[in-house]
């Protein structure tokens, strides 16, 4: 008569402390396959944009506005620049997106009624897989009810945007080392012009009242070469504001809310196109070039190349990626 052996408790605790270790050897690997693979699609996103950039470029020889269509006079103020058409709503019919563009109400605000059918479809090309679902939208207020009172206001006086992860830098802001006693720090005399243009202020400082002009930039100005300047970035995270991988809780803004709106559709400041001085990479999302992958950031140059910059960099080494121009204050 054959006997049946069963399975010892000793033997089933090994089994377990196998299938554990393989599991704890497994896990890491398959993560970093999947950020891998978002890391990649990511530079895809940020290839894609500057073709169709390189591609408006050649049709209008010059780059998109940040501040387009809408009959908002000259000088804009201070907010008047979230409501135009930011630069990703020209590179539409250049992304094969020519329905979503012809849907566009030109004259009209990117965050009024008209417009949020637009500024609520996804494109996928303006988000990075290892960022947030694009469910979570950016707010902000409509462009007609600023000076109303809080307790006035209702909920259509607010807008919603489907967020964007990338971002066309305009420039840099630098300061010398050392700082002279009379230097004002926040002028635009230290600001190191990039690919885009550059704007001309009505004040001293970047955030003065009024932009009296921008000035589209043309890749013929790119001095320094398209192969070594940033064109756009990664600015992940948003609407949330993240400072060194947490949100920036204040007693001010509890839900560390991303201040100014993280659509791709409506524009921004051009104070929020500059990248802060000091700041390097996953520092700050409202500052400077910010991704959630780990250790750096995807950012695209203007001869639509990306490159995975490690977020170690050196400040100035990182200053000379944004300069057009050998580097020199403009």
């Amino acid at each position: 008569m054959v006997s049946k052996r069963g399975i010892t408790l000793i033997e089933v605790i090994v089994t377990i402390g196998v299938i554990a270790v393989l599991v704890a050897i497994a896990l890491p690997a398959i993560q970093r396959a999947r950020e891998t693979a978002k890391r990649t699609s990511c530079s895809s996103n940020l290839r894609q944009i500057l073709l169709a950039t390189h591609s408006f470029v050649s049709t209008e020889q010059s780059l998109p506005s940040l501040f387009n269509g809408t009959d908002l006079p000259y000088p804009l103020s201070v907010w008047d620049q979230f409501h135009a058409h930011s630069w990703r709503v020209p590179l539409l019919p250049h992304l094969e997106l020519q329905v979503l563009e012809s849907q566009v109400v030109w004259e009209n605000l990117a965050t009024e009624p008209s417009n949020s059918k637009v500024a609520q479809t996804v494109v996928t090309t303006f988000i990075c897989p290892s960022g947030m679902d694009p469910s979570v939208m950016g707010t902000g207020l409509r462009h007609k009810v600023i000076a109303r009172p809080l307790e006035e206001r209702s909920e259509q006086d607010y807008y919603s945007v489907v967020r964007a992860d990338y971002d066309a830098m305009a420039g840099i802001h630098l300061l010398p080392d050392p700082i002279p006693p009379d230097w004002i720090t926040n002028t635009v005399e230290s600001v190191r012009w990039g690919v885009w243009g550059r704007a001309r202020l009505d004040g001293e400082t970047i955030g003065g009242s009024h932009i009296l002009s921008f000035q589209r930039g043309k890749f013929r100005d790119v001095l320094d070469g398209l192969s070594n300047t940033i064109a756009v970035v990664e600015r992940g995270g948003r609407p949330v504001e993240l400072r060194d991988g947490k949100p920036l809780v204040t007693d001010d803004n509890p839900e560390a809310n991303y201040l100014g709106q993280s659509g791709w559709s409506p524009s921004n400041s051009f104070q929020m196109a500059i990248n802060g001085a000091g700041f390097g990479i996953n520092v700050s999302n409202s500052s400077g070039i910010y991704s959630l992958h780990p250790g750096g950031a995807n950012v695209a140059f203007a001869d639509g190349s990306v490159r995975f910059l490690d977020e170690s960099i050196n400040i100035d080494t990182l200053a000379t990626f944004f300069g057009r121009a050998d580097g020199e204050l403009e």
